[in-house]
């Protein structure tokens, strides 16, 4: 298999090694805070379409007609996404759909995202028998005109801050290469960290090559 191939294949879409991810959520349950602001159907600065959707409106939906074992699994998921969003993320040749959850920290709202399986994707069984579905983390901003700004939380902000060794977060060194950072700390530990991380003088903290702006389509 070619190399170019393997890449594609490992990258789950528009996510790769230039995002932090995390073994478990960056949210606690106390700072989860819906917005409506975010709900709606966007196009993003490279004419790609993102459609959110209240999580608690489509597992609703999908129970209507759907077999009691569906339904115990979508109360579960229910319980623990209610004030979630579904993300529905497409380009010319692939649709990707993430559970994004939204909290705020001292007035600022972000989004935990984790990949949703999707049973129409490409990948063959025992390649997703491999994936382990990880968090990251997203600066969510409404802007005064309505636009929708998100950033990911760029690794190379993360590991230029363990090679000055300005911070202690449990983590391990993760990738064929050992070159990728997976957290591994609890979500109040998690948390912690980020707010010492907002407020830190770094001009540069929310620099990211994975950012997208938001208009309403």
């Amino acid at each position: 298999m070619k190399t170019k191939h393997v890449i594609l294949i490992l990258s789950l879409v528009i996510f790769n090694s230039c995002i932090v991810k995390s073994l478990n959520p960056f949210y606690t349950k106390d700072t989860i805070e819906f917005t409506k602001d975010f709900v709606g159907e966007w196009k993003d600065n490279y004419n790609d379409t993102w459609k959110i959707v209240d999580a608690k409106l489509v597992i609703s939906e999908e129970n209507k007609d759907a077999s009691e074992e569906t339904k115990k699994q979508n109360d579960l998921l229910s319980k623990e996404y209610r004030n979630s969003y579904f993300v529905e993320y497409k380009t010319r040749k692939q649709t990707s759909i993430f559970l994004a959850t939204p909290f705020k920290i001292n007035g600022q709202y972000f989004l935990d995202f984790i990949p949703f399986d999707n049973e129409k994707g490409n990948l063959s069984r025992l390649l997703k028998y491999h994936i382990v579905y990880t968090h990251s983390l997203v600066k969510l901003d409404i802007l005064d005109n309505g636009n929708v700004s998100i950033k990911w939380f760029d690794e190379k902000r993360l590991k230029d801050l363990f090679e000055k060794q300005k911070i202690k977060i449990k983590h391990k060194k993760i990738g064929i290469l050992k070159d990728d950072i997976l957290l591994t700390a609890t979500s109040e530990e998690l948390q912690q960290f980020l707010k010492k991380y907002m407020v830190s003088s770094s001009a540069k903290k929310w620099e990211t090559e994975t950012k997208f702006t938001l208009k309403k389509s």
